[in-house]
This record gives C-alpha cells, structure tokens and sequence, in this order.
C-alpha cells in the first residue's frame, strides 16, 4: 500500500513560501486539509535544509517544533508524526514528549542517532546526502550497505524500522537527481521501503526554467516516475494531487 507523508515547516525560511506555517491556526487547518485529503503521516520541520540556508541552532529548531507539535497534538491525538531533524536530542524528545513515530534524518544519521531509534524503537528515514563522485547508482548503494551494517550494530530493528530516501536535490546534480530517479527501482535489493521526496524540489524547476510554486505539474510527473520505480511513500506538500498520483498508477496493475 502506498503512503503519503504531507509536509509542513514551522520555519520562516524552507525554499518554498507555500509550506511555511508560523501561527497555530493556519497550522492546524493545513494538518486538517491534509488529513481529510489522505495524508497518511505529517512531516514537520523545524530547520530550513535548503540549499544556502543559515542553519537554525537547537534551540531554535526545538522552540519551533514545541509549538508546532504541541498544535498538532492537541488537534489530532493520534496521527502519525514524521519530525524532519537530524539532532539526536531533539528527535529523543519529540518521540517521548510528543509519541513522534517517525524521524526523518536528511543526513543519514550517526551513533548518537542510531541510538535514539534502537531505545526508542521508532521508524527512521535513511537519507543519502553524500555527494557524488562519479558513479550515482553504485555510490548510493553502497551507501546504503554501509549504513544499514551500522544501523544493525547499534540495535536497530532494520527490516521493520528502516525507509531508505534517495535524497533528491541533497549533494546531486541535476543531471545526477535524474539518473537515481531513473534507477530508484536499484533500491527494492534491500526490501525496504521506499521514501521519494521530490516535491517542488529544483531538479523540476531548474530543468523547467519556472519557479517551486508553478511546479506542481512537474512533482506529479516526477512521482509517477517514482511510483514506478518502487517508491512505497511520497512525500508531499500537495496531498491530494499525490492522491491521485497513486490511484493512477495503481490501476495500471
């Protein structure tokens, strides 16, 4: 069954305007609009990773998302919460205070992460982030091996736990972004699933020549693609749309 993870940002600076939110009522009618449209999971953030971003402190990261989850929670006790941080801190406390199931790690984690999912025994989005030196395919595979060897060692239920992200648009070029989309399908040799985060991302519009907010066109060709090539979630800032992405896609079969 595919799955939809919706996104919303709790930040004043993420590289699209439309998935900022920064009071609680907008943010709690945009959850509800992506709940009643099938959102299956809401991925919240605290810290812009776009490119060129000056980079929230902790404290600054952990204020945003007190607010924002404190929101959500009061409103929707039992959605499924994605937190996007890369802080091992502040992803303990957002799965013990807030029953966050899902950490969403851009950078692909370190001991003092894998130590936070193995004790807390939430799920866990490996992303691959390195940048690339001439081989996309062979590199994010073996980045893969390597990270899931580790993951294992430090206790983590990987088969159970584990949803690999091939990190559109993070250390790639646009070239490179194209090449792992084309070869996604690589990834099904670990059996796991599978995250496409492609929304608005620049891969659509630098090939375009058009800007992330008239780039919605381009993230439902480009989820088709993925869809295709074994993505199992989409992660989104247009639910709906993503919707019928996968209600198309799934006649075909």
């Amino acid at each position: 069954m595919k799955k939809i993870l919706g996104i919303v940002n709790v930040t004043p600076d993420s590289f699209w305007s439309g998935s900022r939110v920064q009071d609680r009522q907008t943010l709690v009618e945009r959850v509800r609009q992506m709940i009643s449209q099938g959102a299956d999971a809401i991925d919240v953030g605290g810290c812009s990773t776009r490119p060129n971003a000056v980079q929230a402190t902790e404290e600054q990261e952990m204020e945003r998302l007190e607010w924002g989850l404190d929101a959500i929670r009061a409103e929707f006790p039992d959605i499924l919460l994605s937190v996007d941080t890369y802080r091992p801190r502040i992803a303990e406390r957002c799965i013990r205070e807030w029953n966050v199931g899902i950490i969403n790690d851009v950078y692909g984690g370190n001991a003092d992460m894998y130590k936070v999912v193995a004790d807390t025994g939430a799920q866990y989005v490996l992303m691959w982030a390195e940048d690339i030196r001439k081989d996309p395919v062979g590199e994010m595979i073996a980045f893969f091996k390597g990270k899931l060897k580790e993951m294992e060692s430090a206790g983590i239920d990987v088969q159970n736990k584990v949803i690999l992200d091939p990190g559109y648009g993070f250390g790639k070029t646009l070239e490179q972004n194209y090449t792992i989309l084309a070869h996604q399908g690589e990834l099904r040799q670990f059996g796991l699933p599978i995250l496409s985060g492609l929304s608005r991302k620049s891969m659509a519009w630098k090939l375009l020549g058009i800007t992330p907010a008239e780039a919605l066109p381009a993230t439902i060709a480009m989820n088709t693609v993925a869809l295709l090539n074994g993505a199992d979630w989409l992660r989104v800032h247009d639910v709906r749309e993503a919707v019928h992405t996968i209600k198309i896609v799934q006649a075909l079969n």
